[in-house]
């Protein structure tokens, strides 16, 4: 029989990133220690959940993400799911990374509010036979898996690793909200972003406009 010589341990970690900080790289380089992964790859979304009106354009965000990451060994960005036309759909992409990496170990991260949501995304019974996910809880909150899912694990004996996590003070729709209000030159908004995160943002005011643009149209809602 024949055993692959470099298996490896990979993991995966979609999002919005809209935009990335500080709490998302947290969260990475957790998982990156946590599983002792040999690599892992991030993977900005186009949303099927949410109206592209209301997110920065996708190569914009992805390329936020390689700054954010430049300096931090076995991490990348993967455009897979941008480069798709259309909406992001996880069941798409994990067929796909089974099929680049058919060997390795692939781990799929994702955040406890992703996870309260798992029942709602297209076909996400069939996700468990592609990759191991991967949850994070924040710690002092409540964490709860819908029946659903709950029983579906248990009737059909699916692994589910799930991982605590510190808690971060910040969440991507705060920091658009703090972003749109004060600006990136603001140190108590700033302080939640990578420097060369800040620093594009600060560079390409479009971006900062789109986040104020969005945030007055949620208010005449």
């Amino acid at each position: 029989m024949h055993l692959p010589a470099n298996l490896m341990r990979l993991g995966f970690f979609g999002g919005t990133f809209n935009p990335v900080h500080l709490g998302h790289l947290h969260l990475a380089e957790t998982a990156l220690h946590a599983l002792s992964l040999d690599h892992l790859y991030w993977l900005p979304a186009n949303p099927w959940q949410k109206d592209p009106k209301d997110i920065l354009p996708a190569q914009e965000r992805a390329t936020m993400v390689e700054l954010a990451i430049k300096n931090i060994d076995r991490m990348s960005v993967d455009r897979l799911e941008i480069d798709n036309d259309g909406p992001s759909f996880s069941i798409d992409t994990v067929k796909t990374l089974a099929c680049r990496y058919p060997d390795d170990e692939r781990f799929y991260l994702m955040g406890e509010d992703q996870w309260a949501n798992f029942h709602t995304w297209r076909h996400w019974q069939d996700i468990f036979d592609f990759v191991t996910l991967v949850v994070f809880r924040r710690e002092n909150k409540d964490f709860k898996t819908e029946d659903a899912v709950d029983q579906f694990i248990k009737e059909h004996h699916k692994k589910v690793l799930f991982l605590d996590l510190d808690a971060v003070p910040i969440s991507s729709t705060t920091l658009r909200a703090a972003l749109a209000r004060n600006g990136v030159t603001d140190l108590n908004t700033a302080q939640w972003l990578p420097a060369d995160v800040a620093k594009y943002l600060m560079d390409h005011p479009s971006l900062l406009g789109r986040l104020r643009e969005n945030r007055e149209q949620a208010k005449d809602c």
